[in-house]
């Protein structure tokens, strides 16, 4: 993939864990990692229903080229794309260290 195709800016996020009264550590806020270009590809509904996906969430795949530093991704991250957070839910490196692939659905918010 060409680097025009990298044409949105998003943010890969970790939770800052903090010890709560039990000396157990719980996750905290999401703090930015990096922010880096990819390209954004919303999951197609007929993907969707050949995965046998029944839950009614948005999914997408989000690609950016592969660096040492991105290696380091996994579930354990959110990413933020355009004001909303995403859970990482896989990550696959396309080609050798070419690019990395993060699929992803779209985190909502509980209502207040």
């Amino acid at each position: 993939m060409g680097l025009e195709a990298y044409n949105r800016r998003i943010s890969i996020l970790a939770a800052d864990e903090t010890e709560n009264d039990a000396g157990e550590m719980v996750p905290g806020a999401w703090l930015p990692m990096m922010t880096v270009w990819a390209s954004y590809q919303p999951v197609s509904d007929g993907e969707k229903l050949r995965a046998a996906a029944v839950e009614q969430r948005t999914d997408a795949r989000f690609r950016m080229a592969w660096l040492p530093g991105r290696a380091q991704i996994n579930g354990r991250h959110r990413l933020r794309f355009d004001g909303h957070d995403w859970q990482i839910s896989g990550v696959k490196e396309i080609g050798f260290r070419e690019e990395l692939e993060l699929t992803a659905w779209h985190v909502k918010k509980a209502p207040v």
